[in-house]
Parts: C-alpha cells; structure tokens; sequence
C-alpha cells in the first residue's frame, strides 16, 4: 500500500497512471492511498475464494449463464469477499496509509466515483464493499460472456478525500500536462484527486 501519491500503478491506461504522469508534469496531486491489485489477489488466494466461487458457479455455462440462477448464485460471491477477514499485516498497512488523510474519505476503483467512508475501519470495510461490486449481476455476466472467466481481475483501489469538487483551472492543467481533454476533481486544496479522460 502506498500513501501521499498515486504511483502504484496496474497499466499504463489506467487513471492512476494518467494521475502519475499529470503529477510528473507538475500538476498537484492530492493526497491518497492506494490499495494494490495485489492485496486484492492475495485476499482471494488466503481465503481460497477462486476454488469456492468455481464450485458455487459449477453449473452455469459462463459463455451463455441463465441469468435467474446466476443471480441467485452470484450475492453469495459478493457476500464472500464483503465477510472474510484480511490479514492483520494488512489491515494495519491500511490503517497507516489512512493516517494523513482527512477524516471523510471516498473509496473507490480508478475510473470509478466509489462509495463515502470515514477513515478507518469503515474504510476498510469499504474497501471490501468495493470489491464485491465486481459480483454484481451485470459485470459478472458481461465477464463470462467476454470469456474472461468469473472471476474478477484484481484492480487497484484508490482512498481519498470525500469532499471534492469539479475543477475546470485544474482540470485545464491536467490536460495541458496529459496533451488530451480530461474532467478533473480536486480537493479543498485545488489539488487533482480524479480525472476522467475526455
């Protein structure tokens, strides 16, 4: 987990890798911890979620699900991810990266408007909350059918400020820096904390 930065990165498209080259060209950032697509994997893994979730989705065809059964099957999915603990090592990390941020945080996937949390545990059960939206009906199903498999990709989860604001000066600069229009959100500093690529 990283903290004060965005620079941990999934792929060169994503926002938090649009973020890092905006800061690189000297756009201010807002301050933000970064949960890694890795804890994601690993809470899967130490769990054995991917063999529980195999054997709960055994019998639906994931190229062409029955959409009744899948949506019967998949909240138990969500349920998983939400009420399985994470290890110690790594609630405390998370608990540090909080440790600068403001009290009212919003968590959430790049690209993606998240959910409100305090800082803290309900953070980190947001964290969790935000991981489980990847068994809704919809992505789960679009997934199968893309032939991806049930199971989710494990993402990156940004944590930052709640109160933000649409910025057209920052967004201006962002742009200016990423040579492409972008929507841009700052915090009660004016620093960039969300973009979306125009």
């Amino acid at each position: 987990m990283s903290t004060g930065d965005p620079h941990e990165v999934a792929d060169d498209t994503s926002e938090l890798a649009w973020l890092r080259r905006a800061e690189a060209h000297g756009v201010p950032v807002a301050p933000m911890a970064v949960v890694p697509a890795q804890v994601e994997a690993d809470f899967y893994r130490w769990n054995n979620l991917p063999e529980r979730i195999a054997a709960l989705l055994a019998d639906l065809d994931p190229l062409d699900p029955d959409e009744d059964d899948a949506e019967d099957l998949l909240p138990t999915a969500a349920a998983w991810v939400r009420d399985h603990a994470l290890l110690d090592a790594v609630v405390d990390t998370f608990y540090d990266a909080l440790s600068g941020l403001p009290p009212r945080l919003t968590v959430r996937r790049p690209g993606a408007s998240g959910v409100a949390a305090s800082r803290g545990r309900p953070a980190l059960i947001a964290v969790k909350r935000v991981w489980a939206e990847d068994w809704l009906l919809a992505p789960s199903v679009a997934r199968a059918q893309e032939g991806r498999g049930w199971l989710p990709a494990p993402r990156p989860v940004l944590v930052h400020a709640a109160d933000l604001r649409a910025d057209p000066t920052v967004a201006a600069a962002a742009a200016s820096a990423l040579g492409r229009p972008v929507a841009a959100w700052s915090d009660d500093e004016g620093r960039l904390a969300r973009l979306e690529l125009g």
